[in-house]
């Protein structure tokens, strides 16, 4: 089952495990867009590591390490180790929450 974000929220924790299920079972195939938007909507904020550059920084306040996206445009495929930071980060989350 595909699980889309409407609105920029997530409504419940059914919709929380859907969004986890999906970016695991599409490990190699998560564009930039898509993941911006999945972190946003987990409460991560964004910022530039400096003008021009490709690499975004997603940190949140209830974890202590930051995620660091690279792509040079917003239809990107990301690699498989950054899908794999996002899931790692996502899944501390969930515990802490």
């Amino acid at each position: 089952m595909v699980c889309s974000i409407e609105k920029n929220r997530i409504e419940n924790c059914d919709e929380k495990k859907k969004i986890l299920e999906e970016i695991q079972s599409r490990k190699r195939n998560i564009r930039f867009k898509e993941a911006e938007k999945i972190l946003l909507q987990y409460g991560y904020a964004e910022r530039r590591s400096k003008k021009g550059t490709s690499h975004r920084i997603f940190s949140h306040p209830k974890l202590e390490w930051n995620i660091t996206l690279v792509s040079h445009g917003k239809n990107d495929v990301l690699p498989i180790y950054q899908v794999q930071d996002i899931l790692k980060s996502l899944n501390e989350l969930q515990e802490k929450l």
